[in-house]
């Protein structure tokens, strides 16, 4: 009975690992920044760095408004982040 209850533990441990694990970026939401019209010229718009690392990525990699797209992906119970909800960031469209 207890393997049985350690196992379910684990699994769901596992499970939700991996579903709160953050989305990577990719080129492609690059473009569908700049195609909803906001002033994108690189990964700087939501990343601390202009190139960023999928297999090193950490939440400190992310400015405002990357971890904000992070939050409302959680709040949309999304798969993945949507570069549209950019349209909707508190803080301005300005590239800083």
């Amino acid at each position: 009975m207890n393997r049985t209850r350690l196992m379910t533990a684990l699994s769901l441990a596992l499970i939700s690992a991996a579903a709160s694990a953050p989305t990577a970026a990719d080129p492609k939401m690059l473009k569908e920044a700049k195609d909803a019209g906001l002033p994108v010229r690189n990964c700087q718009y939501c990343h601390v760095s202009k190139v960023p690392k999928k297999e090193a990525f950490k939440p400190d990699d992310l400015n405002e408004r990357g971890k904000w797209l992070l939050a409302e992906k959680d709040k949309q119970k999304s798969k993945e982040v949507k570069a549209g909800w950019l349209k909707s960031f508190p803080g301005g469209k300005e590239q800083k």
